[in-house]
């Protein structure tokens, strides 16, 4: 199993984002992206994710999933 966010739920802010700076594999990657609608997108590094879930109670939005 690996983590999946739902980019339609995710806000996308990399100053409150408590996955991206818990996660333990630095799995969760923030990128500045004019082309997304917020300006930026979160996601996860599937190479780096090891499914270890610790990144799904952290995230505010209820945007990650474990599959």
């Amino acid at each position: 199993m690996k983590a999946y966010i739902d980019k339609a739920k995710c806000a996308s802010e990399n100053r409150i984002c408590r996955p991206l700076k818990e996660c333990p594999r630095q799995a969760v990657i923030w990128t500045e992206d004019e082309d997304e609608p917020l300006g930026s997108r979160t996601e996860i590094d599937p190479e780096k994710c090891d499914g270890c879930g610790i990144c799904v109670p952290l995230c505010c939005g209820d945007c990650i999933e474990l599959r």
